[in-house]
């Protein structure tokens, strides 16, 4: 009597399962150790836009940046808001 192709291949699948299984209880399990990574972000605040620093500075850190304007915004007489920019925020974050 011959197998059908899909009782071949949950047989193999099983046989898959089992030995994974048994491999991975078989290896020790090790703790890995935390690893603080400091973030530092720091704030500027300026009149125009400005460019902070993207990319690696040191191996293990990146650093990136976002421009951020700062608005003030006044209703006029018929009731619109109208917003300006009054200064710019440069985000400069390193982690």
């Amino acid at each position: 009597m011959s197998r059908s192709p899909m009782m071949r291949v949950s047989a193999v699948g099983l046989l898959i399962a089992v030995v994974t299984t048994v491999a991975g209880l078989s290896a020790p399990a090790k703790a890995q150790p935390f690893q603080y990574e400091p973030y530092e972000e720091q704030r500027y605040e300026t009149k125009r836009p400005q460019r902070g620093y993207e990319g690696f500075p040191a191996p293990g850190v990146y650093c990136s940046y976002r421009r951020e304007p700062n608005r003030v915004c006044e209703y006029d007489k018929r009731g619109r808001q109208k917003c300006r920019i009054k200064s710019w925020t440069l985000v400069q974050q390193c982690g």
